[in-house]
Formats: C-alpha cells, sequence, structure tokens
C-alpha cells in the first residue's frame, strides 16, 4: 500500500466451481482498488460489499479478512467480514481477531469496523479458511482453539512450517479426507 504499509487479504467464497471463482477473482480485484482508496480496512470491506451486493446470487456469500501492517507505526489493524478467528502472537500471548462485521453479500448495507492491535518484531499472524477449523474426526471439530494451540506451543516456529504443520495435523486428526479447500497464511514481522 505504501513503503511502510502493507496488506494481507485471506477469503472464502460459498461453493464450488465457476461461479464461486468469478466472484473470488472480483472480490480480489475490488479489494485491491478499494484498500489503495481508502486507508481504513473496515471502510474498503463496507464499499467491497455494496459494490458487489449489486450483483450476487442469493446464495452466495463471501468471508474475508483483510489486516494491515503499519512498520512505522508498530500496528496492525485489520478487519473481518465473518471471517474465521485469526491470532496474532505478541507480547508472549495468543490474541484472537475475531470478526468485525458479517459476511459480505448478505446486506449490502453492512457495518464494518476495524480493530487495531500493537505488531512488534517477531510477532506472528496466522490467518487461515474455514476448511483447517472444520476438519472433523466424527462430530469433532479440529477447531479454532487447537490452532491457536499449536501456535502457543512454539510461536518462534518459522511461518512456512507452521502452515505446513497445521495442514498436517488438521489431515491426521480428520477420519476421512477434508473436502473443503484449506488455506493458511502466516506472516512473521521482522
Amino acid at each position: 500500500l505504501s513503503p511502510t504499509r502493507v496488506a494481507i487479504v485471506i477469503g472464502d467464497v460459498a461453493g464450488h466451481g465457476i461461479e464461486p471463482s468469478i466472484t473470488a477473482f472480483q472480490a480480489k480485484e475490488l479489494l485491491r482498488v478499494f484498500l489503495g482508496e481508502y486507508r481504513d480496512p473496515a471502510q474498503a470491506l463496507e464499499v467491497l460489499n455494496q459494490r458487489m451486493s449489486r450483483h450476487a446470487r442469493a446464495e452466495e456469500f463471501v468471508s474475508i479478512l483483510v489486516g494491515v501492517f503499519d512498520v512505522e507505526a508498530g500496528t496492525l489493524r485489520y478487519a473481518s467480514a465473518g471471517h474465521p478467528t485469526g491470532w496474532l502472537w505478541h507480547d508472549r500471548d495468543v490474541h484472537p481477531l475475531r470478526a468485525t462485521g458479517p459476511l459480505l453479500l448478505l446486506d449490502p448495507d453492512a457495518g464494518y469496523h476495524s480493530r487495531e492491535m500493537p505488531n512488534d518484531v517477531d510477532d506472528l499472524l496466522l490467518v487461515y479458511t474455514d476448511g483447517l477449523a472444520e476438519a472433523r474426526d466424527g462430530h469433532h471439530l479440529f477447531g479454532e482453539e487447537r490452532i491457536a494451540q499449536m501456535l502457543r506451543r512454539d510461536p518462534g516456529i518459522d511461518a512456512g512450517v507452521l502452515c505446513r504443520t497445521l495442514v498436517d495435523a488438521a489431515r491426521d486428526f480428520s477420519s476421512a479426507p477434508i473436502t473443503d479447500d484449506i488455506a493458511v497464511l502466516a506472516v512473521r514481522r521482522t
């Protein structure tokens, strides 16, 4: 976004096939524009929701988490449209990044807000799609807390290793093949 501000985005569109793929592409490209226009990620999500809701199919919805790192200010500002809880390792603890508004495309007038957290050198942000947390062993979910526990156990772990470890752990936990998409993103401030 600028020499001192970097954005990360993770999202998930309901369904499979060509139409959800087109929706994901549209959301990505529009959000790229809106993050350039608006400093606040919540405002970018509100405008994205308004714009995309005009042409959305009734069964369509999208979850997105946007984080903006400001290395000069030492902050992470995020907004989440119904996305699964992300986690920030900061100050020797894991802090949740919960949704700050509803899923996109449910209500064109939905409101979103941002939260700002300190972000120091060696802090680690972990976000993922619901396929990871919803891996199942019978009636038991892999779950958000299990994900947070894996980060708590080894907060100094390499970001790429953490992503692979989480996916492997979810597959090992699951009593059947995982059918939902899984995306995991970990970013460490250096």
